[in-house]
């Protein structure tokens, strides 16, 4: 059984469609990351399968049960089955500990209770013991994690997480990683966030749902630009503000552009070729994933190139060594 059925869901805004999607299935029980650019409709989509924002039209569906119906709101008894945290959690004006335990005096249980679970909660998130803290005293990613211990303190069947990763430190982002793995392999949670962060979404998610202007593609948008077309004499590119991208005749306006980086090859050294795009740059991060090798080269754009495991030990790349990065016009896709 699916967790969310959707069918023709559809979400306007200000006369602006910002969701048009015809079918999605999110698996239970699994964590599941949606991705895509600023726009494409991810934390709206999250909004509407948390209860929070009402779809223009269509159907969701939670474990087979209709969420809309009528005018009225989703069942309390649905609603509790779902945690959410936003990208700007708001706190209480209350201590940490206050702040957890809210929810539950909310239903019913006894402060003294109430405190023992939100003491666990906060120990969970690494923050054992702030419990007396006001909430003003807290950092960016501190606030995050009492946010993330106020929905966990609930026991929900559905954690929902809108970008848990942005404007965080270094210590809070591994720490709700690692809760929110342990929440769904051991708690067995089901886990949806939304990331701009491609390589975090594949680390963490079961499943990953890849996100554009209201839509879901099929495949992961990477290496994605927005930009325009510029006609030559001679052909057309893409330009991004900061690299002119070569790209098939034909098209005359285009907002976006990606490249995937399958498609592009890494050289030490120019090579000969019919492709119409090189470029010189500098290698700024490399990263292992699914037996491949993602090398990010800043060449004015930073680039995302994968390769196989063999060609990375073979050239010998590491962090700062110069490369060249090749691809076909054809490769590049506009939108």
């Amino acid at each position: 059984m699916s967790l969310f059925t959707i069918e023709n869901l559809t979400l306007e805004r200000g006369g602006r469609v910002v969701l048009d999607m015809p079918a999605l299935e999110i698996p239970d029980r699994k964590t599941v990351a949606l991705t895509g650019p600023n726009g494409s409709g991810k934390t709206s989509l999250l909004q509407i399968l948390g209860g929070l924002m009402r779809p223009t039209g269509g159907r969701v569906l939670y474990r087979n049960r209709e969420m809309y119906t009528g005018n009225a709101g989703i069942p309390d008894t649905m609603r509790r089955d779902f945690g959410i945290v936003l990208q700007s959690p708001y706190l209480f004006k209350t201590t940490v500990l206050g702040n957890v335990c809210y929810g539950l005096i909310r239903r019913g249980l006894s402060r003294e209770k109430a405190a023992e679970k939100g003491m666990d909660a906060l120990a969970l998130v690494g923050l054992g013991g702030f419990g007396k803290r006001p909430h003003q005293a807290l950092s960016g990613g501190e606030a995050q994690r009492v946010a993330l211990a106020r929905a966990l303190v609930l026991e929900p069947k559905v954690l929902l997480f809108d970008e848990p990763f942005a404007n965080v430190d270094t210590v809070s982002r591994a720490v709700i990683e690692r809760v929110l793995l342990q929440e769904n392999r051991y708690g067995k949670t089901s886990v949806i966030f939304t990331t701009h962060d491609l390589d975090q979404a594949y680390r963490l998610g079961d499943k990953v749902i890849s996100m554009f202007e209201g839509s879901v593609h099929d495949d992961a948008m990477e290496n994605l630009f927005s930009g325009r077309i510029v006609l030559k004499a001679v052909g057309a590119v893409f330009d991004t503000g900061r690299m002119e991208i070569e790209i098939p005749w034909g098209r005359t306006t285009a907002l976006t552009a990606s490249i995937p980086p399958e498609s592009i090859l890494v050289s030490l050294s120019p090579i000969s070729t019919s492709a119409r795009n090189t470029y010189h740059g500098r290698v700024k991060a490399i990263r292992e994933r699914n037996g491949t090798v993602d090398v990010v080269v800043d060449a004015g754009e930073a680039l995302v190139a994968r390769i196989t495991q063999e060609s990375y030990a073979k050239m010998g790349l590491m962090l700062g060594r110069e490369v060249y990065v090749i691809f076909k016009a054809e490769s590049v896709r506009l939108y």
